[in-house]
């Protein structure tokens, strides 16, 4: 130890440790300070600092062994810059990366951080050079014309670098923002990094785009980020004129209002915008705020618009200058209704409590129905809403879910030949539970005024149809506990049936 003690006191006296070694210790107090502070995936931020210390050290060790002359004073001098710049490089993680940051709100801005440890550097450089013997003033005089030189050269970076400064003061946008940064729709894209010198904008396309800052400086910038994330959407649709506008504007907002991504507040609304030569142009405007999803969402909007109109009867306009030549055939027309309305009356065969009506009275019902599609995801019906129609699955899948505190649970899903709103059509009754379209579906839909004609032809009917509604009710309850295939009739069924009946005279005003 004494002989470490005397090689320590030589090296400090001899000039190798700079400010007397205190700085190489005060480098190891920051180094042990950040290693205890910083989450072990940021240590490796201590690694350069630490290579230096350790150059720093072993140049102190040759430049005591060097005897006087110019390679001791080369590396003394590299040995303070090491120091300088480890200390300047510490400190700077300590205080602004540690410290601070978790003091603040908000990150400091990158332009920032390169500039004021661009600074620290040149400090040390400075010191070194102070220390070498240079005269700053002289060099700082003699430099003049050179920065000018310079100046002039670099004018378009400088133009840049303070660009990126006016940027980050002002923020008119921020890293991961969503900004337009030209007239083309196309040129959007989420803000990456802003450096000295560029903004980095990542595209919906996964293209980086590197745009000067100077030019950013001059351009209009849409930002789609702030002041909220919410955003509005546009999408417009041409309905033929013969539609009512009222009508038209209720049907898309109810379309509209349950797609996925479209925001409920602020709420659906659809203005009648333009008179076109194809008629009427409606305007579309709702809110997300996944905004690289738009393009996504804009089509389920779309989407949705088309199943809408097409359930409400409602074509969508062709264009006017369209030449549409048909040749009509009226025995193939015949033909085509003929075989569509087949098979509504072998959907209606397949309801169990419209098993005991008649051909002329099934062939009634399906006269007084219609088609209607539904997208994926869509609502056919809410649970607790009124509702006076009975919906058989022609095509495709429903999920059936019910509230249950607060959220929702699926309880069944159907398929085609399966049916629901039974209750609703025959009594009126509010909806049991929600059901929404799992894939593209299309329902035959039965209303209430189709079994007004029927019942009011035949008042008996109702007394059949409501016991064979309360066989259902019966079955579906106890399904698990009665033996397949046999006909539920019991005092409870029987109870049922004339709890039902009296409803459906009631209802239908028999």
């Amino acid at each position: 130890m004494g002989a470490l003690g005397q090689s320590l006191d030589v090296m400090t006296e001899a000039g190798g440790l700079p400010f007397g070694g205190v700085g190489a210790i005060l480098a190891v107090v920051m180094i042990v300070a950040l290693r205890l502070m910083l989450p072990r995936k940021d240590l490796r931020v201590v690694q350069v600092p630490f290579v230096m210390l350790v150059a720093h050290i072993a140049l102190a060790v040759v430049a005591i062994l060097l005897p006087d002359g110019l390679g001791q004073h080369v590396c003394s001098l590299v040995a303070l810059l090491l120091i300088l710049v480890t200390l300047a490089r510490l400190g700077f993680v300590l205080l602004v990366d540690t410290i601070a940051a978790r003091r603040i709100t908000q990150p400091i801005p990158k332009i920032f951080r390169d500039i004021l440890q661009g600074l620290v550097y040149s400090g040390a450089v400075l010191i070194t050079l102070r220390a070498a013997g240079a005269q700053l003033d002289a060099l700082l005089t003699t430099s003049a014309l050179l920065t000018a030189v310079v100046g002039l050269s670099l004018q378009d970076t400088l133009g840049n670098l303070f660009a990126g400064l006016s940027i980050q003061a002002q923020r008119p946008f921020e890293v991961d923002d969503w900004i337009q940064f030209d007239e083309r729709e196309d040129w959007v894209g989420r803000v990456v990094e802003i450096n000295w010198r560029a903004t980095k904008v990542s595209t919906l396309d996964d293209v980086e785009v590197v745009i000067p800052n100077g030019l950013l400086a001059r351009a209009p910038i849409k930002n789609f980020t702030k002041p909220s994330i919410a955003s509005r959407r546009s999408v417009f649709v041409v309905v033929p004129r013969e539609h009512s506008p009222f009508r038209v504007r209720e049907v898309i907002e109810r379309g509209v209002r349950e797609v996925p991504g479209v925001l409920s507040e602020p709420k659906v609304s659809v203005i009648t915008r333009n008179f076109t030569d194809r008629g009427l142009e409606y305007w579309v405007r709702f809110h997300i705020e996944d905004f690289p999803a738009r393009e996504s969402i804009d089509g389920r909007v779309r989407d949705r618009i088309w199943y809408a109109l097409r359930r409400a009867g409602v074509e969508i306009a062709h264009p006017t200058h369209d030449v549409d030549v048909r040749h009509d055939d009226e025995a193939l027309k015949k033909r085509q209704d003929g075989a569509a309305m087949a098979g509504r009356v072998q959907a209606l065969r397949a309801v169990e409590f419209c098993a005991s009506l008649s051909d002329e009275q099934i062939l009634g019902l399906a006269q007084g129905s219609e088609v209607r599609p539904y997208a994926p995801g869509e609502a056919i019906v809410h649970e607790g809403d009124q509702g006076t129609e009975l919906f058989i699955i022609d095509r495709g899948d429903v999920i059936v879910s019910v509230g249950d505190r607060g959220g929702t649970v699926e309880v069944a899903r159907l398929s085609p030949p399966s049916f629901f709103g039974e209750m609703s059509v025959m009594t009126g009754e509010p909806r049991r539970a929600t059901v929404r379209a799992l894939t593209d579906t299309s329902l035959l839909v039965v209303g209430k005024d189709a079994f007004k004609e029927i019942l009011a032809a035949a008042p008996e009917l109702a007394e059949v149809l409501s016991l064979a509604l309360a066989e259902r009710q019966e079955a579906l309850s106890s399904a698990a506990s009665k033996p397949a295939g046999r006909k539920v009739v019991n005092d409870a069924v029987e109870e049922r049936s004339g709890q039902l009946l009296g409803r459906i005279r009631e209802f239908f005003s028999l």
